[in-house]
């Protein structure tokens, strides 16, 4: 499983390693399994982007608690408290959609949108319709800061086809003062409305065509350094398979670096028609003599000659050399959308009910010879988390030994949790936070009414009053 972005905090103040800074291999493919689900999609030639009008009204009502049951299209059979649910009663129409805010279950360190959109003139939708792609993308603010990380699964489509249905999550554990979502105005964003170009097991859109980089071979081949000037790297002008609709994306010129063979390519925003393309990555450099492919590792950004933003890519594990570049070639793949509506989308919402529990405990839990000294604990239908005075250190037995805090309920059930994540300073206060799940792993979401005690390795921490 992928570090979480608080759990990495936490490796990385534990353990020193220092991974490399740019291995955007990873960077993307993490973004891609948070994001979307990856599909192939013929890809759309010489189309005309429809001008969209934006029209936009706002549906404002009292926020109301209820469960709309619209959970059950994400978690079949959950039994959701409705003292947790916040129905905002926000809607939006832009362009040709319209984007309703159907339910919202948040604490002070997470939230979960459940988002349904649909269009405007009722007809069917296409399944892979996205809020999120390469280059539109959807965010929550909280007082108009963005707020946490995370994204939005796979959508429903439901049984009639017009309307789906987006689960977005988001968690900030960060401890600093401002963070929580308590008494903050949200708001929901996002650009547009999409379908994100994928190729099987691809960072976008591959075309079957490869570069070949025979070209390069005829070449002096410069080092290169960071910070140099990249002026001597700009040597020729290969064009890439969608030539035609992109001729902004080129290969330039290669270089030697410490990280072995590079490979130039210009960069940027451009669009063809309905298609709107973030950039091109080099998925592999493939040696034609031996069949060998290495796949992309990381990239340096550089500003050529004429004021453009271009990438010196580099690949992973490569023992190639300029002496090699007549036999090579490339494998790119297009940052793509297919761009549905311009129009975006900014929907205003409190989550007033959450009925979640914030407790003074002031208690200490042995942990293996470690005396965790617990100051507070919180519960919530989402998160069961606590703050010890002990720096971000001795939580690592927490996670390393699978030890986590177990719920007692009133009907004399025990909820087991998981480990999600934590955050705080080496030296300060830090916290930790958990995700209630059931006997078969799968997530639940209890009734803080209904919790009577809450143990940590064994020992109570906290009793129901």
């Amino acid at each position: 499983m992928n570090r979480t972005p608080d759990e990495q905090l936490i490796y990385d103040a534990l353990s020193q390693v220092h991974t490399p800074c740019c291995d955007i291999e990873q960077g993307v493919r993490l973004r891609l399994a948070a994001d979307s689900d990856r599909q192939r999609r013929a890809l759309p030639r010489r189309t005309l982007l429809v001008a969209a009008a934006l029209a936009l009204f706002f549906i404002i009502g009292a926020a109301a608690a209820g469960v709309s049951g619209l959970w059950q299209h994400f978690w079949p059979g959950a039994d959701i408290p409705s003292s947790a649910v916040t129905s905002p009663g926000v809607s939006q129409t832009a362009g040709d959609y319209t984007l309703i805010l159907e339910d919202v279950m948040a604490d002070d360190s997470g939230i979960i949108l459940l988002l349904s959109i649909s269009r405007s003139d009722g007809g069917p939708i296409d399944p892979n319709t996205r809020l999120s792609g390469h280059v539109m993308h959807a965010s929550l603010l909280a007082d108009g800061q963005s707020f946490g990380g995370g994204g939005m699964d796979t959508p429903v489509l439901s049984e009639d086809g017009t309307t789906l249905f987006f689960r977005c999550e988001l968690e900030d554990h960060r401890l600093s003062a401002g963070v929580t979502l308590s008494g903050k105005q949200l708001t929901f964003t996002a650009d547009g409305v999409v379908i994100p170009l994928y190729s099987d097991n691809a960072l976008g859109y591959q075309p079957e065509e490869t570069v070949s980089l025979a070209d390069l071979g005829e070449l002096d081949i410069p080092e290169y350094s960071a910070g140099q000037d990249v002026a001597a790297l700009e040597q020729v002008s290969i064009p890439l398979p969608l030539d035609e609709e992109f001729p902004q994306y080129r290969i330039l010129g290669a270089a030697v670096t410490e990280n072995g063979l590079g490979i130039l390519l210009s960069d940027g925003t451009a669009q063809s028609g309905e298609l709107v393309c973030s950039g091109v990555l080099p998925e592999a450099l493939m040696d034609t003599r031996t069949g060998e492919r290495y796949s992309l590792f990381g990239g340096d950004g550089v500003t050529l000659s004429d004021g453009i933003r271009g990438v010196l890519y580099t690949f992973r594990d490569c023992p190639l050399t300029a002496a090699d570049l007549p036999w090579l070639e490339l494998m790119v793949s297009y940052q793509m959308d297919k761009v549905l509506s311009d129009a975006p989308f900014s929907l205003t919402f409190t989550a007033d009910q959450s009925a979640a529990l914030t407790l003074d405990i002031q208690t200490t839990v042995d942990l293996n010879g470690t005396a965790l000294q617990l100051t507070s604990l919180r519960l919530s239908a989402l998160d069961v988390s606590f703050t010890a005075a002990n720096g971000i250190g001795n939580l690592s037995t927490l996670s390393d030994q699978d030890i986590a805090p177990v719920l007692t309920m009133a009907d004399g059930s025990q909820v087991a949790t998981v480990w999600q994540g934590g955050s705080g300073a080496a030296n300060g206060p830090s916290s930790a936070h958990f995700q209630p799940v059931d006997n078969d792993g799968n997530r639940i979401f209890p009734d803080t009414a209904d919790i009577v005690s809450v143990s940590l390795a064994g020992q109570v921490v906290w009793t129901a009053p």
